[in-house]
């Protein structure tokens, strides 16, 4: 018996062992990362760490051996001014220009919970970079573990970028309009509430595309209200920014087929990138980000909406004439004080 019950005790050992190393193996293949992946693997060969912040924040302090794209940011270098993504033959150069190869184990990160990480992940994926991930803890979660910053600033030589593109990884108009009816094709409003009920309007009109499913992009966070917080004063981190666990994305998402292609869209495919990115991790592989999304959905006339809402243009004339008015007072009182 005793015999019996140290094979046991040495099969349990093996197995679990086993099970702490395929748990390693499933992390190291995840496209959302923590710090201990960043800090064993930022510098291995053929690693490149992308700190997607703006340059000013990057030159403050970032993760040390990362690259910049400068400007203000990745998502904003990456896009053009209506945040709709650049030319493939553009970003090929802006990437090889940085010494970035698709081929690379790509580490991208930002700010905690950030979407000026996810947007040029997305981007990446797009592209064809099979290795890419996303380090969604950013700088706060490497300083909050006490990792040193660095101000070096980190330069590559150019490399030849060339792009693989994964059309799947894009939606455009046209691809939502052919596939409104489509039972396999699940459009993701990541748009708060009020912007899918049509009561906060941010295009020509308000409302949403009919059919799609609702679940703002915030819910993923541990605080859906973390961002409203700190901008209030209510709170002095981010930490309310991390990601729900592995349930709490599953509870989330529960409605979502993964046999389905899923359309991550928003206001401008900006906020949907979090949301594309949360979808990968948890292993939807037919996922696409609608980089059009409301602005251009929503002003355009011929496409249908639902909950539809107008923007009250005769509203807004009237405010912006009282404020002209109020404006030309303060000036008058001003030039007497004078």
């Amino acid at each position: 018996m005793r015999k019996r019950k140290g094979k046991g005790l040495l099969g349990t050992l093996l197995v679990g062992l086993m099970a702490v190393g395929l748990v390693g193996t499933a992390h190291a293949g995840s496209v959302i990362v923590n710090t201990d992946y960043v800090l064993k693997n930022k510098d291995k060969a053929g690693t490149i760490l992308l700190d997607a912040r703006a340059e000013d924040g990057y030159k403050k302090g970032h993760i040390p051996g990362a690259i910049n794209l400068g400007g203000k940011g990745a998502a904003k270098v990456l896009r053009d001014v209506d945040a709709r993504i650049l030319p493939v033959a553009k970003l090929e150069k802006i990437l090889g220009d940085a010494g970035i190869k698709r081929e690379a184990d790509i580490i991208v990160y930002s700010i905690k919970g950030d979407t000026s990480a996810t947007v040029p992940f997305w981007i990446l994926e797009y592209l064809g970079a099979e290795k890419a991930k996303v380090y969604m803890g950013g700088i706060d979660d490497w300083v909050a573990a006490k990792h040193p910053l660095s101000a070096d600033i980190k330069k590559l030589p150019a490399a030849k970028f060339t792009a693989k593109v994964r059309a799947d990884r894009l939606a455009t108009t046209d691809f939502v309009k052919k596939n409104l009816k489509n039972k396999d094709v699940v459009l993701l409003d990541a748009r708060t509430t009020k912007e899918f009920s049509g009561d906060d309007i941010r295009a020509v009109r308000g409302g949403h595309i009919a059919g799609s499913v609702n679940i703002p992009y915030e819910q993923a966070w541990v605080d859906p209200d973390a961002a409203k917080k700190l901008g209030a004063g209510q709170v002095k981190d981010r930490n309310g920014m991390a990601l729900k666990d592995e349930k709490g994305l599953k509870d989330l998402y529960k409605g979502l087929d993964p046999k389905k292609d899923i359309v991550a869209l928003c206001q401008t495919g900006t906020r949907s990138t979090l949301t594309y990115a949360v979808l990968r991790d948890m292993g939807y592989t037919k996922v696409r980000n609608y980089d059009d999304s409301w602005i251009v959905w929503g002003s355009n006339p011929d496409l249908p909406v639902a909950n539809v809402s107008y923007y009250n243009f005769v509203k807004v004339n009237a405010a912006l004439k009282k404020l002209g008015a109020l404006e030309q007072r303060i000036q008058a009182l001003e030039g007497k004080k004078k």
